[in-house]
């Protein structure tokens, strides 16, 4: 009998000024993963962000992350050159995640494979898609390596160009099973699936070395046309899965690997998953399960001012809400969608406190550097979420491809951001002005964490013991 072929999945290295763990698994790539294995492949899974490798932490050159509340953490990290058209910031670079030698070692334990597939992430973050794929050229020569993801798809032509892959995936799931089988040799016994992902097997978990949470996934998309988010470029028609494929998923991580944390990567996880959500938190409180939820993706403000839903969400658990406001300016929220305004927020605050929610569980989203946008405003939407006894998050923006916005950020920057994708870092914010400096930027920056401060000292804003228990 022919043996099955065998597809090694690799999530590749951050290289950054700043990296966090904050609830981030490759979700898109472990979905793909089930996909290969359900329909007939053998499948692998490296993670180059695993923390708490043990090859990587005893070595001389690297900086040890550390473990934070509810599963999250700094990643190790290990200094390297600032790539030059960044260096004017002067600050450090790092690659986060394993160890080279780890890495290599690691590829070696794997038997050969027919195929190796990177993803991608952020598209400044592509030296490190470059450095993983060229460590696996090294040890694998003449395995075909192909690049997906959130780079490969918005930067196609430059991943093409740079990162080093034989093949840059940019299409339909369709379009991949159809070069899977072409490379493979083989007829995939689930095409049905790769065509319609309502029907997709729930992503490979159980790849995950050590996992210290769960990351969930309801819904794939948007309503919203945001001028400044990637969600409507890169999923085009809204998919919702299913609350048993995912309750199973709660389950096994639960049950196996003692799980009590699990973030939803949904980007309207109250629109699109709205009902199969309740289905799901009913469930969890049937069986009796002791968890916490987070939603480090933006909820959509306009859905959390029912107070009843609001308890339902208090009462099953969830501990860390992040809310999508975006900005304070009347004009600025019509400009951009209509998202929400103030006295929605408002409404949304009230019910959430009514429930049971204090300011230790909701942070709230400001975009700070848009065109046209003033420090003044990204300011007067701070004191804002901050009288509403919410923690106020400063969000730099950075330029998508393909996003509404785009273009005039292409206009009005003095960088090459057609070119570099190095260019997109928020650190770097490319949108610099007169009006509106890096040093605004940071002071704003400043200002929000001096409010989240104010808040955590202040008693009269935490006493909640239902919250107290739950995130002890």
């Amino acid at each position: 009998m022919t043996r099955s072929p065998s597809v090694l999945l690799v999530n590749p290295w951050i290289t950054d000024f700043a990296a966090y763990d904050l609830w981030a698994k490759p979700l898109g790539l472990l979905l793909l993963g089930a996909l290969m294995r359900e329909g007939g492949c053998r499948v692998h899974f490296i993670d180059c962000l695993q923390r708490h490798d043990p090859d990587t932490q005893g070595r001389p050159d690297v900086l040890p992350g550390r473990d934070d509340d509810f599963g999250t953490g700094k990643y190790d990290k290990m200094p390297i050159p600032v790539p030059e058209i960044l260096a004017d910031l002067g600050r450090p670079f790092f690659r986060y995640g394993l160890h080279p030698e780890s890495f290599r070692k690691k590829l070696l334990e794997v038997p050969r494979p027919n195929l190796v597939c990177v993803t991608s992430h952020m598209t400044y973050w592509y030296p490190g898609v470059q450095e993983t794929i060229a460590h696996i050229r090294d040890v694998w020569p003449g395995v075909p390596i192909w690049l997906g993801g959130i780079y490969a798809r918005l930067c196609t032509q430059h991943a093409r160009k740079h990162s080093g892959a034989d093949r840059v995936m940019a299409g339909s799931l369709d379009q991949v099973a159809t070069a899977l089988e072409e490379t493979l040799g083989i007829s995939l016994t689930n095409r049905a699936a790769w065509h319609d992902l309502s029907r997709a097997p729930a992503p490979a978990l159980d790849l995950i070395p050590s996992p210290t949470y769960g990351p969930l996934v309801l819904s794939l998309g948007c309503p919203y046309r945001c001028p400044y988010c990637a969600s409507s470029v890169l999923h085009k028609d809204p998919v919702t899965f299913s609350v048993q494929s995912l309750w199973a998923q709660v389950q096994s991580l639960h049950e196996q690997a003692g799980i009590r944390d699990f973030a939803f990567y949904d980007d309207a996880l109250l629109y699109n998953g709205k009902a199969a959500l309740k289905h799901l938190v009913h469930k969890v409180q049937q069986a009796g399960y002791s968890l916490r939820f987070h939603t480090p993706n933006a909820l959509h403000v306009r859905a959390l001012t029912d107070q009843g839903w609001c308890r339902l969400l208090f009462e099953a658990g969830f501990v860390t809400l992040r809310l999508g406001l975006e900005t304070t300016h009347v004009e600025r929220q019509r400009q951009w969608g209509g998202k929400t305004d103030l006295g929605t927020f408002e409404r949304a605050m009230e019910a959430l406190q009514n429930a049971g929610f204090s300011s230790r569980h909701i942070g709230v989203y400001l975009l700070a550097g848009v065109p046209e946008q003033t420090p003044e405003e990204v300011a007067e939407g701070i004191e804002v979420v901050f009288k509403a006894k919410a923690q106020p998050f400063v969000a730099e923006f950075s330029p998508i491809p393909g996003t509404a916005l785009w273009p005039e950020a292409v206009k009005n920057s003095a960088f090459p951001l057609e070119d570099e994708p190095l260019t997109h870092n928020n650190s770097f914010f490319a949108l610099r002005r007169a009006d509106f400096s890096l040093e605004d930027l940071m002071t704003l920056k400043k200002l929000a964490r001096e409010a989240r401060r104010a808040l955590a000292f202040d008693p009269s804003m935490c006493e909640n013991t239902v919250g107290k228990s739950q995130t002890a």
